[in-house]
């Protein structure tokens, strides 16, 4: 029994180090030649440019949405890519822990104030977002978010300033109710079936209803995921892909909403 502890703690002890070592790369990486740093004022954010090319590159924006107590490193692991894009890695702006958040309100709190919180962070999500689409060459904007993060992505979806969105176990309260959009939004979303942080028939439920006004959803169901990334983060690199992927069929009736 002991031997196979040890086993197991090596094991993980070799995934701590392989994460450490992809956030490295991720971002320590030199920049792309003629990079002019981002102008951000107020905020903590880290820029790569994944697939190739160089500052004067047309590609598509990622706006990267980290979760509660964690920071801009997060998801750098589950978002590598061949494909050509810009990612920016935005740090949340309060202090959550040992780190940081995008407001204080939780899920399962009073639905009235977590829509005014969610909805208080995502326009000044959109205010950034407009900052470095004015200081970068891009074809689309597209904003990623994971937990916390994907709640504040759902809500962007209805601003008429993203063009994707790819929102991870997160969900807005049964009371919200998306605005028909401005211009198509397409969504990708991805929900761990045992989720015991924000349910998956709450994110079921909100894809139903962005689905119900007039958005092109695509909900990805895993069966035996819960909510942390040990067990969904492999899951976000294909859903930006399918995101990004102009020809891969939307999905736009019931059917995309049941369990695969």
């Amino acid at each position: 029994m002991v031997v196979g502890g040890l086993a197991a703690a090596g094991v993980v002890g070799a995934g701590i180090w392989l994460k450490r070592q992809v956030i490295q790369q991720a971002f320590l990486a030199p920049e792309p030649d003629s990079q002019v740093p981002l102008v951000l004022p107020g905020r903590v954010a880290v820029e790569r440019l994944y697939g190739g090319g160089d500052a004067r590159t047309k590609v598509p924006l990622v706006l990267v949405l980290h979760g509660v107590g964690a920071d801009e490193t997060q998801l750098a692991p589950y978002v590598l890519s061949s494909r050509p894009m810009r990612l920016v890695f935005l740090r949340g702006g309060l202090a959550s822990g040992n780190g940081f958040q995008w407001f204080r309100a939780r899920y399962k709190d009073n639905a009235a104030a977590f829509i005014t919180d969610v909805s208080r962070a995502a326009s000044e999500l959109v205010t950034v977002l407009d900052q470095i689409a004015t200081q970068r060459l891009h074809t689309e904007r597209i904003v990623v978010g994971y937990s916390q993060g994907a709640h504040v992505a759902w809500w962007l979806a209805t601003s008429g300033r993203v063009d994707r969105v790819v929102a991870m176990s997160g969900a807005l309260p049964a009371s919200f109710r998306p605005p028909r959009p401005p211009r198509q939004v397409r969504i990708e979303a991805v929900h761990g079936m045992r989720d015991p942080v924000v349910p998956y028939s709450a994110g079921q439920a909100t894809a139903r209803t962005f689905q119900a006004a007039n958005y092109p959803v695509r909900l990805t169901t895993l069966r035996l995921a819960g909510h942390g990334l040990s067990s969904m983060g492999d899951a976000l690199a294909p859903a930006i892909e399918r995101a990004l992927t102009n020809s891969a069929a939307v999905a736009t009736n019931a059917s995309a909403l049941r369990a695969r």
